[in-house]
């Protein structure tokens, strides 16, 4: 049998459950036969040798029995003391006992039913104990009845009747608690062999399977985590197969455009004049910019990108930037402003051109899908230890279900692929990289807060001796 972790459970609670019931049967029968060794009197459970050892003591102290009648129900209590009391006999159907004791004459000294000098016990049955000083016998401990007053009872039928009584309502707890708990372990180990399976089944490729959650423990929270661990390996799969498709399209547009010119040249359609060699130098600069940001984006990922870092004033980098696309923005009759605290000077560790290359990225695409009479705003902000910069639009803004994905290889929300709003999809992608290269973090807001439409676009860096 395989070692499953339901069996291992279920066998150590029986183990557990075999122990308890052992030691209470075995205890159970040490103490009803350890009971035997008492008899009662005055009401009180009574050891033998515990009232030889008070008698000798009290004859020693004495130097005799002189005065023992007067203190003999004392010396009972005291030798009774710990004991369990007498209660538990009489619940068992039995009866006190009457005790004697005699001086080595055969002279009654005390009597617990009865004064001093009365007859000795003669009826049967009887038990005899002798009383002991320095090895010298002093008297005789006379008990009429046997222990624990059952008169002629034989212990061992009443020992075996409370063991097998104790032994069958130990088995059936034991047959209970081990039901109860084969159940809880089932219910323990039942995420697990799904998760198993599951596990199994997303190793031979199936990344759509899914572990249902029954609880809100441990388990529960594992399975939780597979779950999503596989919604992430089934969305990286299919970002994997977009992104080869991806690469393939954005490949095959310039090289066939390339392909399409060189041969025209060769069979004389075209001639290899300025003109059409100033076309083909545009897709291989096209297909030059594809290669260079794959290259980018997988060295960023691969935590490879070297960057100069240096003191870069980031309001000062970002009015550069707004004033270059100042014409494009009036070609397009949007108004492209920059919101900067005159006295602000913000100054950040960084690279200063691959800043460049994320704010250019950034406004770019506010640029492109703002329509003609719609604003762009670059704000440049902080505090003591972070610098803020965003740029937002009044534009359509992006639909709910793209926000997660803007900054994902490839991805583009104009499903026609149209490069005049689309372009390759590599530039957000590039520029989370580039952001968290610095240490720091991008995102965005669609519809910024407060505003009814749009998209703004953050990025946030540290402070030039921030300490972070």
């Amino acid at each position: 049998m395989r070692n499953q972790l339901w069996f291992k459970l279920t066998g150590a609670f029986a183990l557990i459950i075999f122990i308890g019931v052992v030691v209470t049967v075995w205890l159970t029968g040490q103490g009803t036969a350890t009971q035997f060794a008492h008899f009662m009197v005055a009401n009180q459970m009574v050891r033998p040798s515990a009232m030889q050892a008070a008698l000798a003591g009290y004859y020693a102290g004495k130097d005799g029995w002189t005065g023992l009648d007067t203190v003999f129900d004392r010396l009972i209590v005291d030798a009774a003391n710990g004991l369990m009391p007498g209660m538990v006999g009489n619940m068992m159907g039995m009866h006190e006992n009457r005790i004697q004791v005699l001086d080595d004459g055969g002279i009654v000294v005390a009597d617990s039913g009865g004064p001093a000098g009365s007859e000795p016990l003669v009826a049967a049955p009887l038990e005899h104990w002798t009383i002991f000083v320095n090895d010298v016998s002093v008297g005789e401990l006379v008990v009429e009845g046997s222990l624990m007053g059952a008169v002629a009872m034989d212990p061992a039928p009443l020992v075996g009747s409370v063991t097998r009584t104790v032994f069958i309502a130990a088995l059936i707890a034991s047959l209970t608690g081990l039901a109860l708990a084969a159940v809880l372990v089932r219910q323990i180990t039942r995420p697990l062999v799904d998760l198993t399976h599951a596990s199994r089944r997303i190793a031979y490729g199936d990344l759509r399977v899914r572990v249902p959650v029954r609880s809100n423990d441990e388990v529960g929270e594992l399975t939780d985590t597979f779950n999503q661990m596989a919604a992430s390996l089934e969305q990286q799969e299919t970002l994997r197969h977009n992104l080869m498709a991806d690469i393939a399209h954005e490949l095959r547009t310039p090289l066939t455009g390339i392909q399409g010119a060189v041969e025209a040249m060769q069979d004389g359609v075209f001639p290899a004049d300025a003109e059409n060699l100033e076309a083909l130098h545009a897709q291989v600069l096209l297909l030059n910019r594809l290669v260079e940001d794959l290259r980018t984006l997988a060295n960023a990922e691969a935590g490879q990108l070297a960057l100069e870092k240096a003191p870069v004033d980031l309001a000062d980098l970002c009015r550069g930037q707004v004033s270059a696309l100042q014409l494009r923005a009036a070609e397009h009759e949007i108004e492209l402003t920059i919101a900067v605290p005159p006295e602000e000077n913000v100054w950040v560790d960084a690279d200063s051109q691959r800043l460049n290359q994320v704010l250019l990225n950034l406004l770019d695409n506010a640029l492109r899908h703002t329509p003609p009479g719609g604003d762009v705003t670059v704000s440049v902000y902080g505090n003591q230890t972070e610098v803020f910069v965003t740029v937002s639009d009044n534009g359509p803004g992006l639909a709910a279900e793209d926000v997660p994905h803007v900054f994902d290889r490839f991805y583009r929300g104009d499903r026609s692929r149209n490069r005049a709003t689309g372009g390759t999809g590599l530039g957000l992608a590039i520029a989370r990289q580039l952001v968290e290269a610095h240490g720091g973090r991008i995102w965005v807001d669609s519809p910024p807060p407060g505003a009814s439409q749009g998209a703004e676009f953050g990025l946030m860096l540290q402070r030039v001796g921030s300490g972070n």
